[in-house]
């Protein structure tokens, strides 16, 4: 039974992690069809992920008083904010929203 859970639990972080790094990658390249995948996808692991990116580098930075990590989580959620909206304005008009 112990071993199951195991494999199971091995292979849900394997594909969680190939997933993120593709996304992530995809971020750098290719925001907007990233982002749009991911809406499009309803993948919530995913979403979830990169929505607590930016807190997590926020909290870290805050914590141990590094000036960086604070700028850089502040930079990339106006990243992602930016592009998500993007993404909602375009999706929006697709579906007759707006």
């Amino acid at each position: 039974m112990i071993k199951k859970w195991t494999k199971i639990l091995v292979l849900l972080g394997i594909k969680e992690s190939y997933l993120f790094s593709k996304n992530s990658l995809g971020l750098a390249v290719h925001p907007f069809k990233t982002l749009r995948s991911l809406q499009r996808e309803k993948d919530r692991s995913q979403q979830l992920l990169f929505l607590i990116w930016p807190v997590l580098m926020l909290m870290v930075g805050l914590i141990f008083d590094w000036l960086v990590l604070i700028i850089l989580s502040l930079l990339m959620f106006g990243y992602l904010s930016y592009w998500m909206m993007k993404v909602w304005s375009v999706s929006g008009r697709d579906e007759g929203v707006w």
